[in-house]
């Protein structure tokens, strides 16, 4: 009974996200450990950690969770790695949680890096410096928020290690899902059910939590590329570096475009199957290959658009299939801007 899998489209539609994963991930690492240019030394361990917390996160999600729905229920039962079928869900999920804070983290680091090389530059007018400070506060908050939303994730653990009581309750379906009552499945409760518990804490600082966030990583790249334009402007610095910070700022709000949009759809689903009371299953299935897919994309849009790993790529690639043909590298792409650090 608690070992019963989920529907066979959906254990497809993974497999077959981990093949496409694969290569993908294999041709960022590859990338990023064979490009040398000094300019890109530091900033491509920033981008190699991001990508190994997507790497974490999709195989949390996929391999060792391997949700199954029971829409509009807020109930979740993980059916991943057959040893972990008997522990605790809450075990499970509240790893998963602590993934996000870190995948979450990493993704503000990588706008704060491009952020600090712009403002450190000198060349910045007043304005930016008063905004370094808006963003420092912002920063802070966030760092607070994050500290609160661990700790009433740690009052949590009571509530989701012990989910009989909350169990019993859904009694009109435990006929039609007895497996529900496995250790291995999770509910999530409602407030009005049970009353104000530390999950729902928990969600009110995780959303709080996810508004800073958004509003620090969007702030800092819109202030870095406002910085940039200015620079154009006033001619304080080479064209050619502008471009490659400019370059560089793009890649990087695509690549957190993608986290938004495949991330943003299967909670959306979620909440709405639960507020509104509909059977959302199927399309839940959908969301979860697609969150589970979300990095790996990402991961793949950093690899294009960041020109360094994208021109090193091509340049292999030529070498493997055109033996006798010679691919030279763009090379005064990479002159820096007084010896910083891109």
């Amino acid at each position: 009974m608690c070992s019963k899998p989920g529907p066979l489209g959906y254990s497809v539609s993974l497999t077959t996200a981990h093949l496409i994963a694969a290569p993908i991930y294999a041709v960022a690492f590859y990338t990023l450990y064979a490009e040398k240019s000094s300019n890109f030394k530091v900033y491509k361990r920033y981008l190699a950690t991001h990508a190994v917390s997507n790497i974490i996160f999709e195989f949390h999600l996929s391999v060792v969770m391997k949700p199954v729905l029971y829409l509009p229920y807020p109930t979740i039962r993980f059916t991943g790695i057959y040893s972990l079928r008997y522990i605790n869900g809450g075990i499970t999920f509240f790893i998963f949680l602590l993934i996000i804070v870190v995948t979450c983290w990493s993704i503000v680091e990588l706008f704060h890096y491009r952020f600090r090389l712009i403002v450190d530059s000198n060349l910045c007018s007043a304005w930016v410096k008063r905004a370094e400070r808006i963003a420092v506060f912002a920063r802070w908050t966030l760092i607070v928020f994050t500290i609160s939303t661990v700790i009433t994730l740690a009052l949590c653990v009571v509530g989701l290690f012990d989910q009989r009581m909350h169990k019993m309750k859904l009694i009109q379906i435990i006929d039609v899902h007895p497996e529900i009552l496995c250790m291995s499945a999770l509910i999530l409760p409602k407030s009005s059910d049970t009353g104000l518990k530390p999950i729902h804490l928990f969600n009110a600082s995780a959303f709080f939590s996810l508004i800073v966030g958004s509003f620090l990583c969007t702030f800092m790249g819109c202030v870095s590329l406002l910085a940039l334009r200015e620079m154009v402007l006033q001619t304080r610095a080479s064209m050619r570096t502008i471009a490659m910070h400019k370059a560089f700022l793009i890649s990087l709000f695509c690549q957190i475009s993608v986290h938004g949009l495949m991330l943003g759809f299967p909670v959306c689903i979620y909440i709405t199957s639960v507020i509104c009371n509909f059977d959302g299953n199927e399309v839940g299935y959908v969301a979860i290959v697609m969150a589970s897919l979300h990095g790996t994309m990402s991961t793949l849009a950093m690899v294009i658009l960041n020109r360094p790993l994208y021109e090193l790529f091509i340049s292999r690639i030529w070498r493997i299939f055109s033996p006798n043909n010679v691919f030279f590298r763009d090379q005064s792409s990479f002159i820096s801007m007084g010896g910083s650090r891109f």
